[in-house]
């Protein structure tokens, strides 16, 4: 199926995707947020400095409290590879796009070591177009780049296959996919044209399809995911060390 054609089918369906914006809603409004504060540390020497954007996932979506999110568990990560402290903050919202994150950073110290960026499902539903994420990405790569450390590494986390996550006709489904599918292609694009951006897939779901299904086990989702990006930011933290220490 042709981009063009993606493009269109999007574009006509697109009061579809607002039909699921409002479930979207509906299904955030009744569902578990941690009451404690996001941000948090493991105290080690030379700490690794990370912010992390993102919307329901990074608000950690359907969990007891923030530590078992996969902002925390992506940085705890980071610090046991680096073997060194690391501190994190983060810039979330249930209905965070990549456009309002763009002009929300603007608000923000970015006296940064890492970027993560875990937005995705808002776009979705909102038919953002892969023009228009793309432009908004640059934007935030740019705001990043002006702070004091203008290498600052960017890591882009794949959109999550959310038509996984709840039942809908299989049209809608296949509608989604094609949505996911467009803005992680334009993702990818951006990491494999500017230095020092990171793509990161989503971790396979293939052994999860039970709890997916039945009990939505939110906690182990957070934590294969931390994984993932947490071993993508650490490599790229241990190779800027590496020669910040040889000069």
């Amino acid at each position: 199926m042709t981009r063009r054609l993606v493009a269109g089918l999007i574009h006509t369906f697109r009061p579809l995707l607002k039909l699921n914006l409002l479930a979207f809603r509906v299904d955030a409004a009744n569902t578990l947020f941690p009451p404690d504060e996001p941000e948090g540390e493991v105290v080690a020497p030379d700490p690794a400095r990370l912010l992390f954007i993102g919307d329901a996932a990074a608000s950690s979506y359907g969990l007891l409290h923030h530590g078992l999110g996969v902002v925390s568990q992506t940085s705890r990560y980071v610090a046991r590879e680096l073997a060194s402290g690391c501190s994190w903050t983060s810039i979330a919202d249930v209905e965070l796009t990549m456009a309002r994150a763009a002009k929300e950073l603007a608000n923000v110290d970015h006296d940064l070591d890492a970027v993560v960026i875990v937005l995705g499902p808002p776009d979705v539903l909102f038919g953002t177009t892969a023009t228009e994420w793309t432009t908004s990405l640059h934007e935030i790569i740019h705001s990043v780049r002006l702070g004091p450390n203008p290498h600052c590494p960017v890591i882009v986390a794949a959109v999550p296959p959310m038509y996984r996550f709840r039942a809908m006709p299989r049209f809608i489904q296949r509608l989604l996919a094609l949505q996911i599918t467009r803005l992680n292609r334009a993702s990818l694009a951006v990491a494999d044209t500017v230095p020092g951006v990171s793509y990161v897939a989503f971790p396979s779901l293939d052994m999860c399809n039970t709890f997916i299904q039945d009990s939505l086990n939110w906690k182990t989702i957070h934590s294969l995911w931390g994984k993932q990006l947490g071993a993508v930011t650490s490599r790229t933290l241990a190779a800027q060390r590496s020669a910040r220490d040889s000069i």
